[in-house]
């Protein structure tokens, strides 16, 4: 199976992004500011889209440097359970299959 991989972000100059992708409504910065991305990872076998939250792999500095992924799924899940409406719309843009393995590792928010 081949997924194709890509970090969301700002497109390239001159790029048209999707205005009905919710992943477009996320401030992307910003999750990098908070060491973090979500990444639209290709489509599954089954045709369902693949969107997962990772850490950044080089977070800018003074950004929180996690050294796996299930650190930043807590750092979200944390946040999203203190009321973070930026981390809980972070969380709903996640594949269902990525909710379950965060919600095994960290809980539910």
């Amino acid at each position: 199976m081949t997924i194709h991989h890509h970090t969301l972000g700002n497109p390239p100059i001159g790029a048209k992004t999707n205005p009905l992708d919710p992943l477009d409504a996320l401030d992307h910065e910003a999750a990098q500011r908070d060491g973090w991305t979500i990444s639209d990872c290709g489509v599954y076998s089954d045709g369902s889209r693949r969107v997962e939250l990772q850490k950044l792999d080089d977070p800018p500095p003074g950004s929180p440097a996690f050294t796996e992924d299930r650190d930043a799924w807590l750092h979200v899940v944390q946040q999203a359970r203190t009321g973070s409406v930026f981390h809980n719309h972070a969380l709903q843009l996640i594949d269902r299959r990525e909710r379950l393995a965060i919600e095994a590792h960290c809980g539910t928010w």
